[in-house]
């Protein structure tokens, strides 16, 4: 069962350390926190790739899970959250657990922090088929095995793997940047094998969080 206190951990982090110019840094507080209880999404667009385009979902995108509630499921799907009058900072804070629900087969997911991409990977849940994370797909780095680096691989699917108890692996995400703008932008999208079809593989974001760095 997924806990939301367990945001903090520490455990299968993806993350970047600032070594140095933040050793003496004190977080000055979270701008932004939702875990989708309150089905709220919170100034969350949601957007689907249909008919070679992306078009945005009017519908909220919150769905049970585990006994919670999380932002998902998508399949082929890209969400994006703008934040404006952001205090002074010298840099930003990104969390959140990342849900791999299904038949991943190191399909393709994908962050963006001010448009520019963070990272992209691929995930797998299928024991046959080796994953990049937590490496970039396509540039050469070597395969891991499924679920290498998750935090857990012990969660139910989501649809087509529902009766399945090592359905779903969880990834605590965490990412630290230089930034000092008053807005600030996160995007994340997935492509792979079937197109458009949930029930056969999907992802979900939980407890995310963002705080800003001031460095006094």
């Amino acid at each position: 069962m997924l806990h939301k206190g367990l945001i903090l951990s520490v455990f299968g982090v993806f993350t970047l350390f600032l070594s140095g110019c933040f050793k003496e840094a004190t977080k000055v507080g979270v701008v932004y926190f939702n875990d989708f209880e309150d089905y709220n999404m919170k100034d969350i667009e949601v957007f689907g790739f249909t008919n070679n385009n992306w078009s945005q979902f009017k519908s909220i995108s919150i769905v049970d899970f585990d006994s919670t509630k999380v932002l998902g499921r998508f399949n082929n799907g890209q969400i994006i959250l703008k934040l404006h009058k952001l205090p002074t900072h010298q840099a930003i804070n990104i969390q959140f657990d990342l849900l791999i629900h299904d038949n991943w087969r190191n399909d393709a997911w994908v962050l963006e922090l001010e448009k520019v991409r963070r990272l992209v990977t691929g995930f797998s849940n299928d024991p046959d088929k080796w994953q990049s994370y937590p490496n970039w797909i396509g540039n050469g780095s070597p395969l891991n095995p499924p679920g290498a680096n998750s935090f857990t691989k012990n969660l139910p699917g989501a649809c087509r793997w529902v009766n399945n108890p090592n359905g779903t692996s969880m990834y605590k995400m965490e990412r630290t940047e230089i930034h000092s703008d008053s807005t600030f932008t996160i995007s994340c999208s997935d492509a792979g094998e079937f197109f458009n079809l949930n029930c056969d593989r999907s992802w979900s974001i939980d407890n995310l969080k963002i705080s800003i760095i001031n460095n006094q």
